[in-house]
């Protein structure tokens, strides 16, 4: 089951009034046959213009987790949202990007083919002007990706995408996984690339390396 997810141009600076008006995609699938309970409700959002891809995720976990805070550490043992994308689908290997972040804005980053054959791309992550916001009710994380940070890495950037949404806390108060597209392996592993959904540009892409 591929489920797809349309994101939608933004000519100019994206303001929040875009926002409004992107599609979202339920982070709700729990994997695993349910062997960790997920009692949280986790979105995602996409924009992007002709410089970058725009994310915005959002849960309403409490308590939060956040221990980390030096780019590259596991963030994924903290409260953590996720977004994988692999921007070049006419590679036969598909390779992908995982962001993962905390609710301190503090991230960890791979690109490769799967979870053991991988890179850690060095980067200023300034770059990627992550904003984390956290309320009474809720955590919202918002970042972007330059189109530019990609084509360093992949030949260029198709006009449909593939990736998939996470939540995780493998050690947060309940530990606890979900997915967007869901992840029917029976090992305990987010980054299967068999099970990402399309990510389609909504004017296409007209940028390379």
């Amino acid at each position: 089951m591929k489920k797809t997810y349309i994101i939608k141009k933004v000519n100019g600076p994206v303001a929040e009034a875009h926002w409004q008006t992107a599609a979202v995609a339920d982070i709700d699938f729990v994997p695993w046959n349910g062997a960790h309970p997920y009692p949280y409700k986790t979105t995602t959002q996409l924009l992007y213009t002709d410089e970058a891809i725009y994310i915005r995720q959002e849960t309403n976990e409490r308590p939060l987790t956040a221990r980390y805070n030096k780019p590259a550490d596991p963030v994924n043992e903290d409260s953590c949202m996720e977004f994988f994308i692999a921007p070049n689908t006419d590679d036969p290997q598909l390779h992908y990007f995982n962001f993962e972040i905390n609710p301190l804005g503090v991230g960890q980053m791979m690109f490769g083919i799967n979870r053991n054959e991988f890179i850690r791309p060095t980067v200023d992550w300034k770059i990627f002007d992550i904003k984390s916001v956290i309320t009474p009710d809720t955590w919202q994380l918002t970042y972007k990706i330059p189109f530019s940070f990609l084509l360093e890495y992949v030949e260029k950037i198709t006009d449909e995408a593939a990736g998939n949404f996470y939540k995780c806390g493998d050690c947060s108060v309940i530990e606890h996984y979900a997915t967007w597209n869901p992840l029917l392996c029976e090992e305990e592993d987010f980054h299967r690339t068999e099970y990402f959904g399309k990510l389609i540009f909504e004017e296409g892409i007209s940028v390379n390396r």
